[in-house]
């Protein structure tokens, strides 16, 4: 006998559960000699994805001279594909002792502005992957009380970072600042407020006038000449705030030395400066790519000079100098300073992941979370986190120009 389901109403068979995606997996190889991986570092920055603070001049600079210098133990970690060896990432950290506690960072400690792995084309593109390539990482990395990886960009010349999406990661205080330009450098400076164009014609004139001139910085004795008075004027303008100035150790003094050394001639280091006779107004120093500028360190006199906006003006004849080579995203680096806003910069969430992994990392880690909280609730609040002598500098400057 034939049931109805017979004569064509035949129930579907259930349907077979959907194959569970396959987790990638990962190998990890961690070096210790930064001379050993430098050639490594160079590769994966040639075919991947970084900022310019994971270009290899930078990396090998900062390993020979600030991080020996704190007895920070280095750590190339790289990641590859498990099956195929295709490079997923790059990533230079270091484990270093501060506070009482051993910490996992990136290769930083004050002087690195943008902190990032250098992405291969095996990069994981989904959250699923970050963790699986995270958790490969950290099994791998050796004890310690912190994990804190700071600074991190959301993306990487357009490719999304994995590390902001690992559980834990948070938007930083503080974010980066940048310009994107356009072909025409008339087209940039019409797209400026006219009360600023008008100060920087005016700030121009005034310097013109008083014999000042502006140039770039191509030779090593010049060079040196300049970043010894950078130190002097960037440490007065902090002792005018009551804050130390710490790039005056001598390992900080040898990094910018061998920074500018080592891509002065290439063009991977760029120092500008204005100067009137003998005497250095302003100078400001960067690293560069063949279309991207970002700055590094900004330095200029004051006195009687903060009638010109030395500072500002600096910048504003490096962008012109740069723009004409090339040059179309001009960084303006970390920190909310307000002679910024004038150059039409818009801001990019930097990210922090903490890690705690011991009881004293989660104590350490709390704390630095309420101070986060604090400072963000203050900021929603308007209460500005510019130090005051910075904002009363602007000020007098605004109302003498």
């Amino acid at each position: 006998m034939l049931t109805s389901h017979a004569l064509g109403e035949v129930a579907a068979a259930p349907s077979a559960p959907a194959p569970a995606a396959v987790r990638p997996a990962y190998d990890i190889e961690i070096l210790h000699d930064p001379e050993a991986a430098r050639l490594r570092l160079a590769a994966a920055f040639a075919s991947g994805a970084a900022t310019p603070f994971q270009a290899p001049g930078w990396l090998s600079t900062w390993y020979a001279t600030v991080g020996p210098a704190h007895h920070a133990e280095p750590l190339l970690v790289f990641v590859s594909e498990r099956g195929t060896g295709r490079r997923v990432a790059a990533l230079p950290l270091i484990r270093h002792r501060t506070g009482g506690l051993e910490v996992v960072a990136f290769a930083d400690l004050g002087v690195t502005d943008y902190n990032a792995p250098i992405l291969g084309p095996a990069a994981p593109t989904s959250a699923d992957a970050a963790r699986a390539m995270w958790s490969s990482i950290a099994a791998a990395l050796p004890p310690a009380d912190l994990i804190q990886l700071r600074k991190m960009p959301g993306s990487v010349r357009g490719e999304p970072n994995p590390m902001v999406a690992l559980r834990g990661a948070h938007v930083s205080h503080s974010p980066g600042f940048s310009v994107a330009m356009p072909e025409a450098w008339d087209t940039y400076l019409q797209s400026l407020s006219k009360k600023f164009r008008k100060e920087l014609g005016r700030s121009l004139r005034r310097f013109e006038e008083g014999g000042g001139g502006f140039r770039r910085i191509e030779t090593m004795d010049e060079a040196k000449h300049v970043l010894r008075t950078m130190n002097e004027q960037q440490r007065g303008r902090l002792e005018e705030m009551g804050t130390r100035f710490a790039l005056e150790e001598k390992d900080y003094h040898a990094f910018y030395e061998d920074l500018v050394g080592g891509g002065l001639q290439d063009g991977t280091t760029i120092l500008t400066a204005l100067t009137c006779g003998d005497e250095l107004v302003a100078a400001l120093l960067g690293i560069a790519d063949a279309t991207s500028f970002t700055m590094v360190r900004l330095s200029h006199i004051g006195g009687d000079w903060m009638k010109v906006g030395p500072g500002r003006l600096v910048i504003e004849r490096t962008m012109r100098l740069l723009h004409a080579r090339g040059c179309r995203q001009f960084g303006f680096s970390i920190g909310d300073y307000p002679y910024k806003s004038g150059f039409g910069v818009e801001p990019s969430p930097l990210f922090d992941l903490v890690i705690a992994q011991s009881w004293r990392g989660r104590f350490s880690s709390a704390r630095n979370l309420a101070k986060v909280a604090v400072k963000r609730g203050l900021k929603a609040c308007g209460v500005s986190l510019v130090p005051q002598a910075v904002k009363n500098r602007y000020r007098r400057y605004h109302q003498s120009t």
